[in-house]
């Protein structure tokens, strides 16, 4: 079973990666032809000044699930050093099943307010379609983590 969930994982990350790199390069593109055209022509696109924090939120999203991949985000681990390895694991898996939890429940909420920044703002709300996709994918890869450090403690056993 965790085989399966291992590709998608790595599909996953590989839409993440080309996502990082067309998100990354669209900035630096729409900035680009900002300064030339108000250097150039003295006119200054005002639809890519405000699309440009959009692109800057989805490429920081995009980057947070990929450090999530990797572990490389934000932890607190002073207090692990001191527990023994079975203490080590419990506390990871139950701070993966936690961070379930809390995406599940951000999922829950963010999908009514990307309705309704749909409703209110029209097409131009559809951007806000970041934050349940960045929640779900942080749920799936802490889902990964929880069954990954389940299978680890059952291979432990005498």
């Amino acid at each position: 079973m965790l085989r399966w969930i291992a590709k998608i994982d790595e599909g996953l990350e590989k839409l993440e990666r080309f996502l990082a790199v067309g998100l990354f390069s669209l900035l630096i593109g729409m900035i680009c032809v900002n300064i030339i055209s108000r250097n150039v022509f003295h006119w200054t696109s005002h639809y890519l000044i405000e699309r440009s924090p959009t692109v800057v939120l989805w490429l920081a999203l995009v980057g947070a699930t990929l450090s999530l991949k990797y572990h490389r985000h934000i932890k607190i681990e002073l207090l692990l050093r001191f527990f023994p390895s079975f203490g080590r694991r419990l506390a990871k898996a139950l701070t993966s099943l936690f961070a379930m939890g809390v995406c599940a429940i951000l999922t829950y909420a963010a999908v009514p307010f990307v309705l309704n920044e749909i409703v209110l703002f029209g097409a131009q709300g559809w951007p806000a379609i970041c934050f349940p996709l960045f929640f779900s994918v942080a749920f799936f890869r802490f889902s990964v983590r929880f069954l990954s450090s389940l299978k680890t403690a059952e291979e432990d056993r005498p």
